[in-house]
């Protein structure tokens, strides 16, 4: 495998979600990725945060499976193909809401995730490196890559997410209807909810903000959760990405509740 650095970095950081439908007659699948934030006041040591939607967690009280690639054992590589799955039946105590109940974003601390004995093989993003949103670089037009599971679909025999690509649709200076979000022109369909959106910014790939939604057409134009199992409105190629501010404040919250 001959991966690039950021290949390998957003491949492995990115995790398949699923949640049990409270009927028992399925899950619903959503998109996760981890980042890695200090903690304050104390400067050894960082958390890692496997950031998403709200409504992709849904009840914290609930179950939910976390699927990996394996660590090989005695190498810090992947196994690739061969899946970990990690599954709780209460992750309440790790979870962490965006502070504003309205803002669809919350977090899992999944800093013990790393220990040896658990054997899986995981990339985290830096919180340090996330630029504000008044970058001139991003401006309509710009492109844009996200990373998830749409419809749950992924390369099965590697078992690693599927990037997409898209263009900026709305002036990310600019609080779409109100709201600090804004939206790109691409596919989003669902399984995609709480994928990171990269551009390129000074030469670097960087995250400016995370899928929640994709408008649907149903007589009116709406906004719509795209993690739900079944999925029969047409998508007219917008999706709305939530600005980096929010999923910022998403994870002080986190790390502040850590450090007390």
């Amino acid at each position: 495998m001959a991966l690039s650095e950021f290949e390998e970095k957003i491949l492995f950081s990115t995790v398949r979600i699923s949640i049990a439908e409270k009927n028992g007659t399925g899950s619903s699948i959503g998109t996760g990725f981890i980042v890695s934030a200090p903690v304050p006041g104390k400067p050894s040591q960082s958390a890692l945060l496997l950031i998403s939607n709200r409504h992709v967690f849904g009840d914290p009280t609930g179950k939910i499976s976390l699927n990996f690639t394996r660590r090989k054992k005695n190498e810090i590589k992947p196994d690739l193909g061969q899946i970990q799955t990690i599954a709780q039946s209460d992750f309440s105590g790790g979870y962490t809401g965006h502070p504003n109940p309205r803002i669809d974003l919350a977090c899992i601390n999944i800093s013990t995730f790393g220990e040896p004995e658990i054997g899986i093989y995981f990339r985290h993003l830096s919180s340090v490196n996330f630029p504000e949103m008044t970058e001139d670089t991003l401006v309509v037009g710009s492109d844009i890559w996200f990373i998830g599971y749409p419809e749950n679909r992924f390369d099965v025999v590697h078992n690693i997410p599927i990037f997409r690509k898209g263009c900026i649709a709305s002036p990310p200076k600019l609080d779409f209807n109100g709201e600090k979000q804004f939206l790109i022109d691409a596919q989003v369909f669902p399984g995609s909810s709480g994928s990171p959106v990269f551009a390129a910014i000074g030469g670097e790939y960087k995250v400016i903000g995370v899928v929640s939604a994709t408008m649907i057409k149903d007589q009116m134009l709406q906004a719509a959760p795209v993690s739900i199992t079944y999925f029969t409105q047409q998508v007219i190629g917008l999706g709305i990405v939530l600005k980096m501010s929010l999923l910022n404040e998403l994870i002080d919250t986190a790390v502040l509740r850590l450090a007390s």
